[in-house]
């Protein structure tokens, strides 16, 4: 079930009607550079490199990939590009190296745009034979003169002629490689759109918004959640470079937020070391999400407590966009609430007939803001079914139309021929009191061939070893769904995105089992 969005406009006529209509007002602030840049400032500058990449014979459906932490500069390399046609690769640096390089291969951009502030290992990498440009700060007074802002001050400031159509490619993010290399997904400047759009709706996000974020902007969540939505509205961004919990609440009430976008683990992170601060204390605050992961209920109820924030829970990928999101005022605990302005949800079972409400099915997904294909390199595409992609997860589905998460197809857990979803022992052991993160994986068994196993990381001050938790889990458990053991480890592995890496987590496993 969707509904039709609006009618598609290029970013290059929102960034003009931006500019004449809102010129003075804040775009984008950034307060680990002290810096705010307003949107008539934004445009120019944008329009300056769109020019420039037109001056150096980058042309529409040509490809630059863009290495650079969170910032203005990053910003206007990835919204200048978007305006003229040409696709953008941002690249996230907090990944391996050797995945980097592999990115650049693959990608074989025509440029690349590198902050000057990265390791110098990473402007030494195999781009395929691409230009390198570094850049510094966008407002320095005095930069070197091939910086790429020094080089924009002679560029041409006519119009931007480009006026990407629907079906033009406009991004190539790759997915988090949870368990392998990343995957390249790319984007119609369409589905970018209208995956902006999705949340933009459920959320009723404003003008008269300010949205935070602190998530590297080469993940597709930000993108979509808060690059994309402060684009389509005219709302203000507040970008900062990382999270910061020392800083978090202050960035709040000293930029006036009012959607702050939150995952599970700084959730996690907020109530481990709580401070003093409740809603009162930041008024114009509206809600806080939570995506990319999932978030307990216990966890849920636990922060909103603490804080008196509201939390608002989405789901969504990089090939589908947010597929599901809670409105503001009508959530739903322990749902990632209802599909989404621009997307199709549908539960199946395995003979490919949709399940009845209550019932357990793979979720399939169409609709404008699915990603066109996976890409292996110029001229290597592997298409994205249209008409029903499967990500892989498992859900139900409520009388009312809400979605309910319960496991991943992959991440079942087949235990001598009964099937186990790994998110419900992982939920369980994040309802004891001691816990602060936990995942679950399944491992080799000689006797059912498959068995359950948990690791936790504990939250600061607390205790609880394993024999501690397994009772736990025997009290809220059925016995064969009891983990065979639990590993208590300082963290729980994680990927450059933020979600659980598996393979780490196995190999934690390994280590315990080896003796190590």
């Amino acid at each position: 079930m969707s509904a039709a969005g609006s009618a598609y406009t290029d970013f290059n006529t929102l960034l003009e009607e931006h500019a004449r209509r809102r010129r003075d007002k804040i775009f984008i602030e950034s307060p680990d550079q002290g810096a705010r840049i307003t949107f008539g400032e934004f445009e120019a500058l944008s329009r300056r490199f769109a020019n420039f990449l037109a001056a150096e014979g980058v042309r529409p459906g040509d490809r630059i990939s863009v290495l650079a932490g969170n910032g203005i500069e990053a910003l206007v390399v990835f919204w200048g590009a978007l305006r003229s046609g040409v696709i953008v690769n941002p690249v996230n640096v907090e990944i391996r190296e050797k995945h980097v390089g592999q990115i650049l291969r693959e990608v074989a951009p025509a440029l690349v745009f590198r902050s000057r502030e990265l390791p110098g290992a990473l402007g030494a990498l195999d781009a395929g034979g691409a230009r390198w440009i570094a850049f510094g700060a966008w407002n320095a007074p005095d930069p070197p003169a091939d910086d790429l802002f020094a080089r924009l001050r002679g560029a041409s400031e006519a119009p931007v002629a480009a006026r990407p159509g629907r079906r033009d490619w406009s991004l190539i993010d790759y997915t988090s490689g949870t368990t392998d290399a990343p995957k390249g997904a790319i984007w119609t400047h369409e589905a970018y759109y209208a995956m902006s759009e999705s949340p933009t709706d459920r959320l009723e996000i404003t003008e008269a918004d300010t949205v935070l974020d602190y998530r590297h902007f080469s993940w597709s969540s930000p993108q979509i959640l808060s690059l994309g939505p402060t684009m389509l509205t005219g709302a203000t961004l507040v970008l900062a470079r990382k999270f910061s919990q020392a800083r978090f609440f202050d960035w709040l009430r000293d930029h006036g937020v009012t959607v702050a976008v939150g995952i599970p683990t700084v959730i996690n992170m907020l109530l481990a070391r709580p401070v003093p601060v409740t809603r009162a204390d930041l008024p114009k605050l509206r809600f806080m999400t939570s995506s990319t992961a999932p978030l307990s209920m216990d966890k849920q109820l636990e922060f909103e407590k603490t804080y008196g924030i509201p939390i608002v829970q989405l789901a969504g990928g990089t090939e589908t966009g947010f597929m599901c999101g809670n409105h503001p005022g009508e959530r739903r605990l322990g749902s990632i609430g209802r599909p989404t302005l621009n997307m199709r949800v549908r539960i199946l079972d395995d003979a490919g007939r949709e399940v009845a409400p209550g019932e357990e099915g793979e979720m399939v997904l169409s609709g404008r803001q699915l990603a066109s294909a996976y890409w292996h390199g110029p001229g290597r595409l592997v298409p994205i079914p249209q008409d029903g992609f499967r990500n892989g997860d498992l859900a139900r589905r409520d009388e009312d139309g809400y979605v309910y998460i319960t496991g991943r197809r992959k991440d079942i857990i087949i235990k001598g021929g009964v099937n186990i979803a790994s998110l419900e022992i992982t939920n369980c052991l994040l309802e004891h009191p001691a816990v602060a993160e936990a995942a679950t994986i399944g491992v080799k068994d000689d006797i059912y061939g498959e068995v359950p196993v948990g690791v936790v990381a504990l939250r600061p001050g607390r205790s609880a070893d394993d024999g501690a938790l397994l009772r736990h889990c025997h009290e809220k458990l059925v016995a064969f769904k009891v983990p065979a053991a639990v590993i208590v480890a300082p963290a729980i592995p994680k990927n450059a995105n933020g979600k659980v890496d598996r393979a780490a987590v196995a190999a934690l496993w390994a280590r315990r089992t080896a003796g190590a």
